[in-house]
């Protein structure tokens, strides 16, 4: 049954309100911390999305019946478009901290400070000395600890967000089953993408490289993305996110008809499946790989086996996908070229019904009369 069946618009409206007012109370907060730290009310101009979030409620509420769009969520895409800056700046923050104290200790790059006890480590002093000394710029802005700790809350508390807004909002085309598989699914993506984000910003080699530094922002917001589209979950032995309902019940429902297979691989599973590696797994395994091999971060070598896993696990159940769908669609097509089966007309059939009944008592007769 669906779940948004028997919901009335009034209460659809709200659902859909509450969780666009905790995605702009949430934004607005990361908003206050950026003018804060920074100090440039320029940065308040980024409030203007709260204008496109009332926006696109109006359209949804009028062109969808069910409250949520069927392949993108906007409101997910304007929430993270919103939030994803103020992540940026404030770890920019924390990073010219970081550079700032290796000029005023006239250190080298490969003694990169992820932390301000890291200093007193350094020079074998008090972490308060080592405030007093380099430290009222970082004490009237609460430090570059504090900082970091701003930054990690609102990546953890965004995928909260994530997991309530799509929890409490509307459900759209979902079912319970499917809305239950999906909210497990979100909850292991949100684990994988905390844990690249931290365990890699934590690496001094990357902490201080801007190179590095920006690729780890760049490939954790590009696996964000995900939560954008419109995806159920499906069962597999690692729950992972899958196309819509309809898609889910036959492989090729998307693409009945289409002539390319290419284009029959853009629907149901495999589209899920696509989504993980090319979004999620495939980049972070990339990048991992390169930090166990070419800086040889030891320390990633659980991290990149596990992906390592599941993007084979995923290459190869792709491929298991598409030759099923290879064979499906082989024997439709064979049952296509089969001969139909011809219905008698009704008078043809009583006719041949009363020659058969004819024959049948006449041979009858014959029995008995050689019986006789």
């Amino acid at each position: 049954m669906n779940c948004t069946r028997g919901v009335s618009p009034t209460l659809l409206a709200s659902k859909t309100l509450l969780v666009r007012s905790v995605y702009a109370v949430h934004t607005s907060i990361g908003v206050l911390l950026v003018v804060l730290y920074t100090e440039n009310l320029y940065y308040a101009l980024f409030q203007i999305f709260a204008l496109l979030s009332l926006v696109e409620y109006i359209v949804t509420l009028k062109k969808s019946k069910k409250g949520e769009w069927k392949w993108l969520l906007p409101s997910v895409a304007i929430y993270i478009a919103w939030l994803i800056p103020q992540i940026f700046i404030l770890e920019l923050i924390a990073k010219d901290k970081r550079m700032t104290i290796l000029r005023n200790l006239n250190a080298s790059s490969d003694q990169c400070l992820t932390s301000i006890a890291d200093v007193s480590d350094l020079l074998n002093l008090d972490t308060s000395n080592v405030t007093s000394a380099f430290g009222k710029d970082l004490e009237h802005k609460g430090v570059h600890d504090r900082v970091r700790q701003f930054s990690v809350l609102l990546q953890q508390t965004m995928m909260v967000v994530f997991i309530a807004g799509r929890w409490l909002g509307p459900k759209g085309s979902l079912t319970r089953e499917q809305l239950s598989q999906l909210l497990l699914a979100y909850v292991g993506m949100a684990a994988d993408m905390l844990e690249f984000i931290t365990e890699t910003l934590k690496i001094p080699d990357v902490a201080c490289n801007d190179l590095l530094f920006f690729m780890t922002l760049i490939i954790w917001s590009w696996s964000i993305l995900q939560y954008t589209l419109g995806l159920t979950a499906t069962k597999q032995k690692k729950t992972r996110v899958s196309g819509t309902a309809e898609s889910q019940q036959d492989p090729c429902s998307m693409v009945h008809g289409c002539r390319s297979f290419l284009l029959c691989c853009c629907g149901g599973e495999i589209w899920a499946l696509l989504v993980s590696v090319i979004m999620q797994d495939g980049p972070y395994l990339a990048f991992r790989l390169y930090l166990l091999f070419g800086l040889h971060e030891f320390g990633q070598i659980f991290f990149t086996v596990k992906n390592g896993i599941l993007f084979c696990l995923q290459i190869y159940r792709i491929f298991v996908v598409i030759g099923v769908i290879s064979k499906e669609k082989k024997s439709r097509e064979s049952m296509q070229h089969d001969p139909p089966y011809e219905i008698a007309p009704p008078d043809e059939i009583k006719r041949k019904l009363s020659s058969v009944a004819s024959i049948a008592s006449s041979a009858d007769v014959g029995d008995q009369g050689s019986a006789l």
